[in-house]
C-alpha cells in the first residue's frame, strides 16, 4: 500500500500464503490452549474406529501415491466401535498421517495398526523412514518441536501437530508414545482405555 513494492501477482500471492500461515498458527494455538486446560468441548457417540482410519486413509491416498509411498491397514479382529468424538479423533489419525508422509522418504511404507490389548484399544502409526534420533523422542510432543530444524514452517507445518495430537487423545481417557522400530523407522502409539459395551 506504502508503494515499496510492486502491486503483482508475485508479491500479493507471497503475503496471501504468509497470512493463512500465520491464520493456521493461531487456529493452532487456540485448540491446543483449550486442549490442555480441558476446556475443548468433545462430542462423544458410538464411532467404528476401523471405518474412521479406513475414511482418514482415503483422505491421504492421493498424496500417498504422488510419493509412491504404500499407506495401508492392518486391523485386527473384533469391533472397534467406541465412545470417541469422530471429528477430533479423526483430526489425530489425520495428523499422525500426515507427519509421516512428510519425514518418510518416496518409496516407503506407513502402515497403520488396530487391535484390542486387554481392555484397551491399541492404533499404531507406523513407517520404515528414518526415525528420530533417541535423544529427541522425548520432545516429540512438545510444542513447535520439529525433527529438521531446517525446515521451514511453510513446508513443515506449525511445528503444533504432535502437540495438539497428544492432547486431543489424552482428553479422551487415551495414551500415546513414540519409538523408534527395531528395523528402523517411527511408531507411534495410541492407547484407547475407554470401556465399550460393544467389545465382543
Amino acid at each position: 500500500m506504502d508503494g515499496i513494492y510492486p502491486a503483482d501477482g508475485g508479491q500479493v500471492s507471497l503475503a496471501l500464503e504468509q497470512t493463512y500461515l500465520l491464520e493456521r498458527l493461531v487456529d493452532d494455538l487456540r485448540l491446543l490452549t483449550l486442549a490442555e486446560t480441558r476446556q475443548l468441548h468433545f462430542e462423544k457417540r458410538p464411532v467404528d474406529l476401523a471405518q474412521l482410519i479406513e475414511h482418514s486413509i482415503e483422505m491421504f491416498s492421493a498424496e500417498a501415491r504422488e510419493k509412491n509411498i504404500s499407506l495401508s491397514l492392518e486391523q485386527g479382529s473384533g469391533d472397534f466401535t467406541m465412545e470417541l468424538d469422530a471429528q477430533r479423533t479423526e483430526q489425530v489419525i489425520g495428523n499422525l498421517i500426515g507427519n509421516a508422509l512428510r519425514y518418510t522418504p518416496e518409496g516407503s511404507n506407513i502402515w497403520l495398526t488396530l487391535e484390542w490389548a486387554s481392555d484397551s484399544v491399541c492404533l499404531s502409526v507406523n513407517d520404515n523412514g528414518a526415525g528420530v534420533p533417541n535423544e529427541d523422542l522425548p520432545f516429540l510432543f512438545d510444542r513447535f518441536w520439529r525433527k529438521e530444524k531446517s525446515r521451514t514452517r511453510s513446508s513443515g507445518g506449525t511445528g503444533l501437530g504432535l502437540a495438539i495430537t497428544k492432547q486431543l487423545v489424552e482428553a479422551q481417557g487415551g495414551t500415546i508414545e513414540a519409538r523408534n522400530l527395531p528395523e528402523g523407522g517411527l511408531q507411534i502409539k495410541i492407547l484407547l482405555t475407554i470401556p465399550s459395551p460393544l467389545k465382543e
